[in-house]
């Protein structure tokens, strides 16, 4: 059998794939240790700050050991973010970033776990499940009614057969073993959702990126890119990633379904067998549709920010700006080409170029500041603190902030001399405004809280030498009943 295309193309893996590269880095197993312990299933994005603080502690711990890391925990991170194995985003506060594990990386430490834990026995769980697989899809793909019948027919006999053994009580209790080996089958299937997750945002940034590349190609297909998204289409939704996204998603967050996953997660986990667990196994099957639901919500919400995106950026003609510097910098190195014929580019030329912009200077003009320049030299005159006069206090804070205290008790006693309700004019006529204008605002405050304000009719209010008009503010005689 001819080799020659598988080799060509795994070569063309080893020198492409990232996961390749990580296993056959020098500091492979740092990085999987990295990728396995900071980013567990329940925390999958992590401040950048944090990692790099949390990854300094341990480079110091190992360095005791003896062993030889010789670069910082930045620039660690900076290269795996280089290199692929961990993804660098914007965080939600401003001048923040978030570190995420790629792919390429959870599939690379998918791959160490199967080596350093191997599955040692043929699972009887995972041969069930290939054969239940198997049989529901030779039944789902059948194009012919007969058959299809039958097989349902002889799954109905099948269920009805096993109701009448329990009814008679004669079924038989999963052993501990076996039960045991469900839950590790299930868990293993679970680990490897967040990678076809990581796999599927890569995907959709991806996509993302070449649908603003062909915007701004002045090409056929670009412009039907462009009209797409101009009559609303949403390309990324509609992509192979984004259906799946949204199929998962719409599944996993079904009512119906999850309180039934979530039943079962309980009741799993209320049965003997489930002490034999060990407490990863049982944190990890309490937690796993929240995880899910979590995982498949923030790759959801992903494309859907990027769908925003560049809709304005198709909306808002920010497009045509790009297109606009493409072309000028695709003709200015047309430009380059056919000048470098005749003119070398070490060539100097007689032309003043008008600078724009920041200017660069060298950093030894820089001077060090020198806090001592800012410092007061004459000595400050101290003055010795007299007795404090608190009604004069009480009559300042009376004058800076507003008395709703005093101004509920004139509404309450306002309110017990009239038969009806009374206005905040006639409550004013009363009682006079003692702090001025400040009173009158804060009966426009009590009036929006407690009050009824009709801005359709408005009342006369006098205030020293002035006239000011309020809309009409009534209060009720129930206003208040615990003031008076």
């Amino acid at each position: 059998m001819a080799i020659t295309s598988a080799v060509l193309r795994l070569r063309r893996l080893q020198q492409e794939a990232p996961e390749w590269s990580l296993l056959r880095a020098r500091n492979a197993g740092l990085i999987i240790a990295v990728v396995q312990a900071y980013f567990p299933p329940e925390r999958r994005v992590r401040p950048a700050a944090d990692v790099v603080a949390e990854l300094d502690q341990d480079l110091e711990l190992l360095r005791g050991t003896g062993a030889e890391f010789d670069s910082t925990a930045t620039a660690y991170v900076a290269s795996w973010v280089h290199d692929g194995y961990l993804v660098r985003r914007p965080g939600q506060t401003r001048g923040t970033e978030t570190l995420a594990p790629s792919a390429a990386a959870l599939n690379a430490a998918a791959m160490v776990n199967g080596i350093d834990a191997p599955q040692r026995t043929a699972s009887a769980s995972r041969l069930g499940s290939i054969a239940a697989n198997l049989i529901a899809l030779q039944r789902d793909s059948d194009p012919v009614s007969a058959s299809r019948l039958a097989l349902l027919e002889a799954e109905r006999k099948a269920v009805e057969q096993r109701i009448e053994e329990v009814e008679r009580g004669e079924f038989a209790v999963l052993d501990a073993e076996s039960a045991k080996e469900r839950v590790a089958e299930t868990l293993g299937l679970a680990q490897e959702v967040p990678v076809d997750f990581a796999r599927v945002r890569s995907t959709i940034e991806e996509l993302s990126r070449d649908l603003r590349a062909k915007i701004l190609d002045d090409t056929a297909e670009g412009g039907a890119t462009l009209g797409n998204v101009f009559r609303g289409v949403d390309l990324l939704a509609d992509s192979e990633a984004g259906r799946s996204v949204n199929g998962f998603y719409d599944v996993i967050l079904d009512a119906e379904q999850s309180t039934r996953l979530q039943e079962a997660i309980t009741a799993i986990l209320s049965r003997d067998f489930a002490a034999e667990l060990t407490p990863q196994m049982r944190t990890d099957l309490s937690t796993l549709l929240t995880r899910l639901e979590d995982e498949a919500a923030t790759v959801r919400q992903t494309m859907i920010l990027l769908s925003r995106s560049l809709r304005h950026f198709v909306l808002s003609r920010q497009y045509e700006e790009h297109r606009r510097l493409r072309q000028l910098i695709q003709r200015c190195q047309s430009l380059a080409v056919q000048v470098s014929a005749q003119h070398r580019p070490e060539k100097s030329m007689n032309l003043e170029l008008t600078r724009i912009g920041m200017q660069v200077r060298s950093i030894a003009a820089l001077k060090l500041h020198n806090p001592g320049e800012g410092r007061v030299p004459t000595e400050f005159d101290r003055h010795d603190t007299d007795e404090v006069d608190f009604a004069e206090l009480a009559a300042q804070a009376h004058e800076s902030d507003i008395d709703f205290e005093e101004l509920r008790s004139n509404i309450v006693a306002s309110l017990s001399q009239s038969a009806g309700p009374v206005t905040a004019g006639q409550v004013l006529a009363e009682f006079p405004a003692t702090q001025g204008l400040a009173s009158i605002v804060g009966l426009m405050v009590l009036g929006a809280e407690h009050g009824a304000v009709c801005t359709d009719t408005s009342e006369r209010v006098a205030l020293d030498r002035r006239t000011v008009v309020l809309p009409t503010i009534t209060f009720s005689p129930d206003t208040f009943e615990d003031h008076r």
